[in-house]
């Protein structure tokens, strides 16, 4: 549905602002940025009528320099998606075939100008923001949106989007609202402009421009104190009370001004009144529909349309359509009128819209009291239609379907499915209230199946994992009765919560139900319950049991969520190789997607790759690119699993105070919300930096799992730390049940990586003269590895052994190469503890020299990252959700910061740096003759 919309300043606008000095001021500080590059955003907020629509127009005229899109939202467009959106875009349609294909296919659909599955709101944010840039390219713009709280969720969600984002562009964003209704608009960094009353002179300088000496002094005063310095109350009271008492009080605004214009209403004939009732219920009519709709209406009216020029104090016409002067006058008229007019109004304005149009099923959802089952039909018909360009607009469809509809089974699948729209847009809140609605005795068991899974997918994403359980386990024994197809999506929540919550009875439940099924086939969904049913095998030290071709299977999907899913089950069956992979291009997919929550999820898992291989620049970089997507998208977990990962971080690069003090706001949400997973990685990440500043049991209570907890799952990885920690505090009882956990594990996996941890166990373990042969073990199988770091701890741990028992020239070598390690990767904690452990072989060492290296910042790293692997910068931006601009704006930065004066140079530079750094972090000291992975960079 293409929906065209432009706003002149309405009745509380003039040419001259009275007061609004600082607010003025604050907006021309805004201005100025946005002319010099360096662009931002501004919420002005504050009660009906003070004024915001008054200083949009004055920041308007002050930006006659540049290039002005200026959008007034309406109240009924705010259940349909991307109105607001698609009005402030539409000068710059024409530039749509500069974007790539995806961002402006995806503008295309949601904007009605073409059929298409309906993209995801990220995806469009992008193309929206893409598409203000190019607009920008030649001239500053200045975007104000007036009336915002009008704006539905979709518009909003795209605005917020492209406002974190005009650092680096030439973009000044102004939008206005009212304070009881914009708390949507909170957005961190915005300029913030609340609005008062004016000030007593303003104030009595803005009446005497209106009213002239129409009025005494005195009655000016009352008018004054009335009105407390509403400039609107200031303009339109006079004019309807002048000659009456005017009450000597602040006004209750929103009743009282109604009231006043509903008084200027009423002067008017019954039929002008009647063709208000009709704009009204639309909010914006063409002159058309108008005509046809009065006569259906009332058969006597359409000849009152040409009269319509007497009510230019009221309405304003905007080229084919006629409009309220100002949307309070609107609010007068619709809510005056009796609720049969109204209804009324709605069924004479969907007789004359097109059939296919969902306004016509919207107006016919209106006009219907009580229960109509064929309009619930036509209403849910019309979802199906929006479901291409709006979840927001079919969710709201579906709502009002679901309201007008018969009790029963249709009434109960219409509310899920509206909650289920609501979920596929992002508004977990309203998808909650949905299903907090249905009635549990209404629902056939696939419904119920359903309604469980989008309940347990809420909780994971916002509430707590273990309620998510417990809403699973009642469906988990009949779930594979109704194919892999619904089924495996189900068991794939349960043993995210489990995970989630560390919950060793759950993985007990799974591992029963999956050895029920066969999953045989060549589908994904039947690869996924084989990976299921491997995983908990492999986590009780058994066969994993897969199909030959199962993990190359695995390796080769595509769809970002079932592909971060088996990345998951990849790492805990021990192929990390394939889990790295996998990792990535589930992150990969669901970028071109524009999928937030598949690519919060493998965003997670590369970020946990990375810290677990020692690439903390990397891991850095998709952390804090995670933190800020799971905030922007409302994903409380997935955005507690992000600042976790990022007290590992710190925690690993030996900074104390700041791993400390995250950790200590991580955990304290993490336990309110229930995410043990993210206590025991904030855990571990406080047991390493205890262990690396030599105090081991210290480092031994944190590296055990929480009460009700087990070795299982997210709590195995620290296996060889606690055995590290408990050898060097002489508690090596407490090692015998993890460690024979691990080492099953290990076993069964059959990998480098965890047959190297588990060598280096049993060498901590062992006897002083069989532990160097199992060092030894260890030390090659890392060979086989990508893990640096690790492979670095094994070198110390050995050098340690070495040099107690007075082998010290032995000891050097692998001390020295675990502090060159620990030194490039910036585990400056681990480090110190490297240099120690030489000074006690008689090593003196020397200060280390600065090697001169290019020092990116994690996004610079990521863009770096992106340019080595040959994208363009529109790709880049596109897997960012940034601009273009803001990427050339980076790669300069980066130009400067190399001394370089292209993209090849840059990717030269940068490849010889991670070369080095990839030789000495491996011990080897032979040039790399294969093209790093890109992974290793930075």
């Amino acid at each position: 549905m293409t929906i065209s919309r432009s706003s002149p300043p309405g009745p509380d606008t003039a040419a001259n602002l009275y007061g609004r000095q600082k607010e003025r001021g604050a907006l021309a500080a805004l201005m100025a940025r946005a002319r010099a590059g360096n662009g931002g955003f501004a919420v002005v907020h504050g009660e009906p009528g003070i004024g915001k629509s008054a200083l949009l127009d004055d920041a308007a005229r002050a930006g006659a320099d540049m290039r002005v899109l200026h959008v007034t939202c309406v109240e009924w467009e705010s259940d349909l998606g991307y109105a607001t959106l698609h009005h402030l875009l539409k000068p710059a349609l024409e530039l749509l075939d500069r974007l790539s294909e995806p961002q402006a296919a995806a503008l295309r659909v949601v904007f009605g100008l073409t059929d298409g599955p309906a993209p995801d709101r990220f995806l469009v944010g992008l193309a929206a923001l893409s598409l203000l840039s190019e607009l920008a390219e030649d001239n500053p713009l200045l975007c104000l949106v007036d009336d915002a709280h009008w704006a539905a969720d979709a518009s909003i969600n795209v605005l917020g989007f492209v406002a974190r984002r005009l650092d680096t562009e030439p973009i000044a964003l102004v939008l206005a609202a009212r304070s009881d209704e914009g708390h949507r608009l909170e957005l961190a960094g915005a300029v913030d402009l609340p609005l008062a009353g004016l000030d007593r002179s303003s104030a009595r300088q803005l009446l005497v421009e209106q009213v002239g000496t129409r009025l005494t002094p005195s009655q000016r005063d009352v008018v004054l104190e009335a009105t407390a310095g509403n400039p609107l109350a200031i303009r339109e009271l006079p004019a309807t009370v002048a000659g009456a008492r005017v009450p000597p009080r602040p006004l209750p605004l929103v009743e009282e001004l109604q009231q006043a214009f509903l008084r200027r209403v009423r002067c008017h004939s019954e039929p002008l009144q009647r063709l208000m009732l009709l704009i009204a219920a639309d909010g914006h009519l063409r002159w058309d529909v108008l005509r046809r709709a009065a006569s259906v209406f009332d058969a006597d009216l359409e000849s009152a349309v040409d009269g319509l020029g007497d009510l230019d104090d009221l309405v304003t016409v905007e080229g084919p359509t006629v409009v309220f002067r100002h949307p309070l006058i609107r609010s007068a008229v619709y809510h005056g009128a009796t609720a049969g007019d109204r209804r009324n109004a709605h069924r004479a304005l969907a007789a004359v819209v097109d059939d296919e149009d969902e306004l016509r099923a919207w107006h016919l959802g209106q006009a219907v009291e009580g229960r109509d089952e064929d309009v619930a039909r036509e209403l849910e018909q019309a979802a199906s239609r929006a479901a291409r360009s709006s979840s927001a607009t079919t969710a709201a469809l579906l709502a009002r379907a679901m309201e007008v509809g018969d009790p029963g089974l249709c009434r109960a699948r219409r509310r899920l499915e509206s909650a289920e729209a609501w979920w596929h847009g992002g508004d977990f809140d309203r998808a909650k209230t949905m299903l907090e609605g249905l009635e549990p005795d209404s629902s056939a068991e696939p419904l119920r199946v359903r309604a469980t899974l989008l309940r347990a997918s809420l909780e994971l994403h916002i509430g707590r994992p273990a309620d998510a359980l417990a809403m699973l386990r009642p469906v988990l024994p009949g779930a594979l009765e109704a194919g892999s197809h619904q089924a495996i999506p189900l068991l794939m929540r349960f043993w995210e919560a489990g995970f989630a919550a560390n919950a060793a009875d759950a993985w007990a439940e799974l591992s029963n139900v999956v050895e029920r099924h066969d999953f045989t086939g060549t589908g994904v969904w039947e690869i996924l319950g084989r990976l299921l049913r491997g995983t908990c095998r492999t986590l009780k030290g058994e066969e994993a049991g897969l199909a030959p071709g199962d993990l190359d299977a695995a390796a080769h999907l595509t769809d970002p969520g079932p592909a971060a899913w088996a990345a998951g089950m990849l790492w805990e069956l021990g192929d990390r190789k394939r889990g790295r992979h996998l990792s990535r291009i589930a992150m990969r997919h669901a970028r071109r997607l524009g999928a937030p929550v598949p690519l919060s999820w493998a965003l997670w898992r590369v970020v946990m790759d990375d810290l677990e291989s020692g690439r903390f620049r990397s891991a850095e970089a998709f952390a804090e690119e995670g933190c800020r997507l799971t905030e922007e998208t409302g994903q409380r977990n997935a955005h507690l699993a992000f600042r976790g990962a990022q007290v590992m971080l710190a925690a690993l690069r030996g900074d104390d105070e700041a791993a400390r003090t995250l950790a200590g706001h991580v955990m304290a949400d993490a336990i309110d919300h229930g995410m043990v997973s993210i206590v025991v990685l904030v855990q571990r990440a406080l047991g390493l930096l205890e262990l690396a500043s030599g105090r081991p049991e210290q480092a031994l209570l944190r590296f055990r799992p929480p009460a009700g907890g087990s070795y299982l799952s997210v709590t195995v990885v620290n296996v060889p730390d606690l055995v590290e920690a408990a050898v060097q505090s002489d508690h090596i009882d407490m090692t015998a049940e993890p460690l024979a956990l691990f080492t099953r594990w290990a076993q069964v996996a059959g990998t480098p990586e965890l047959g190297a941890l588990a060598a280096r166990c049993r060498a901590l373990l062992a006897p002083p003269e069989h532990a160097a042969a199992d060092f030894r073990r260890a030390l090659a199988l890392h060979e086989h590895t990508d893990q640096p770091f690790e492979t670095a701890r094994t070198q110390l741990l050995f050098g340690r052994y070495l040099r107690r028992n007075r082998r010290k020239s032995e000891a050097r070598a692998p001390l020295n190469a675990a502090l060159e390690t620990f030194h490039l990767l910036g585990a400056d904690r681990w480090a110190d503890r490297a240099r120690e452990e030489l000074r006690a072989t008689g090593v003196r060492i020397q200060p280390r020299v600065a090697t001169g290296a290019v020092q990116l910042t994690p996004q610079e790293a990521r863009i770096a990252e992106a340019v080595a692997d040959g994208y363009t910068n529109r790709d880049i931006a596109a897997q960012m959700f940034l601009s273009t601009r803001t990427i050339d704006y980076h790669l300069r930065k980066m130009y400067q910061k190399a001394g370089v004066n292209s993209r090849a140079e840059l990717t030269r530079i940068l490849l010889t740096e991670a070369g080095n750094n990839q030789g000495a972090a491996s011990g080897r000291t032979e040039p790399a003759t294969e093209r790093l992975p890109r992974s290793h960079l930075y």
